[in-house]
């Protein structure tokens, strides 16, 4: 490019002595020799207004710094993808993940789409979850969702009957919040309920993820594969999980605060020994556990938000093992038998969360 550009710096100068030295020709003349300058230039400017070309030239600078630091950086990338994460999140452009991430090329497995969803009808998503979890063997699934999340606003603010696709793929999400129409009424305004929907959306395609039939034959094979739900803020760039992690290895209401990072492991297959029967999570003392974060957790918040984690996975799970646990013949009677109460299984949960604090 910038040998180019001398040249056409000589031609100028060339046309310009030859102008001079050829003062009848008119400059603006076809025969003129400035004419083929002109043109040149013309084409120049025409070629800097296309918006492609700006990208390719950052391209070439991103290429050549990273050659730079690591001349065999493409080669790696070519010979190997071995990446240890699916990311599920939403098409908006302010949410990529490597950038959020901090990772880098080859480092996550990526699934975008309006709305972070993954609905088992969407032969996208679950063709890049199929190859995923058997070719590439990823052992962590993130369904992420961002507050303020345009598809969510729709599902709340666009009519029903407006024709659109976007109203067409969005119907998941408006169930979601059919589903939670008393929570989300109950809050001031509709920012408050764009992001409460955004959060019940991220469980609810987390929950999808986990009953799709490429996770379940992986945990049904004993394939490590974990999955979470978090969602991105806008304001400050921090993730926060909802969920997780779910998986088929780990014990369920056994409360376990990670020494590191407290996380809590939970297991679909204590569900199932329990005759697929809901939990009392609603029972559990909130408070309580809150303060039993108090060594783990610094802030209040953080304790809070790995309490509802906690709990929201509590619930994801009992819906999952529902979900995976029905059969022909399970019948009505099996049913209510199979079912634990809530104070007894709460009470499990608060003797289990006691032993591990001692």
């Amino acid at each position: 490019m910038d040998l180019n550009r001398t040249q056409l710096a000589k031609d100028v100068i060339q046309a310009l002595v030859q102008q001079n030295l050829s003062n009848s020709t008119d400059p603006d003349s076809p025969s003129s020799p400035l004419s083929p300058i002109r043109n040149q230039l013309a084409q120049r400017r025409s070629f800097d207004a296309d918006p492609l070309d700006k990208l390719l030239r950052k391209n070439r600078t991103w290429s050549a710094s990273h050659i730079s630091e690591d001349p065999e950086y493409f080669n790696r990338l070519c010979t190997q993808q071995a990446p240890e994460y699916l990311w599920i999140g939403c098409s908006d452009s302010r949410v990529p993940a490597n950038a959020i991430l901090g990772l880098e090329p080859g480092e996550v497995f990526v699934q975008r789409n309006v709305g972070n969803q993954a609905t088992h009808t969407d032969l996208n998503c679950m063709s890049c979850l199929e190859y995923s979890v058997k070719e590439l063997k990823v052992r962590n699934i993130i369904l992420c969702g961002h507050y303020g999340c345009g598809a969510v606003k729709a599902a709340l603010k666009m009519p029903s009957k407006t024709h659109n696709l976007v109203n067409c793929w969005i119907s998941d999400i408006r169930e979601c919040r059919n589903q939670h129409r008393a929570e989300l009424m109950a809050l001031p305004n509709l920012e408050a309920q764009t992001d409460r929907l955004c959060e019940l959306n991220v469980l609810r395609q987390a929950f999808h993820v986990c009953t799709s039939p490429v996770v379940q034959s992986a945990w049904d094979r004993g394939q490590p594969l974990n999955i979470y739900g978090v969602i991105y803020s806008l304001k400050d760039g921090l993730i926060k999980k909802l969920v997780g992690p779910i998986s088929k290895s780990a014990l369920l209401l056994h409360w376990m605060p990670h020494p590191a990072a407290g996380d809590f492991a939970h297991d679909q297959a204590t569900f199932e020994q329990r005759g697929n029967s809901f939990v009392g999570y609603n029972n559990v003392d909130r408070e309580r556990m809150v303060e039993e974060l108090s060594p783990i957790c610094d802030s209040y918040r953080s304790r809070v938000d790995a309490v509802n984690a906690y709990i929201n996975t509590m619930e994801v799970n009992n819906r999952i093992a529902q979900h995976v646990g029905w059969t022909e013949g399970f019948t009505a009677a099996e049913a209510k038998q199979a079912v634990a109460p809530a104070d007894v299984v709460a009470a499990e949960a608060a003797a289990s969360a006691a032993s591990a604090a001692h």
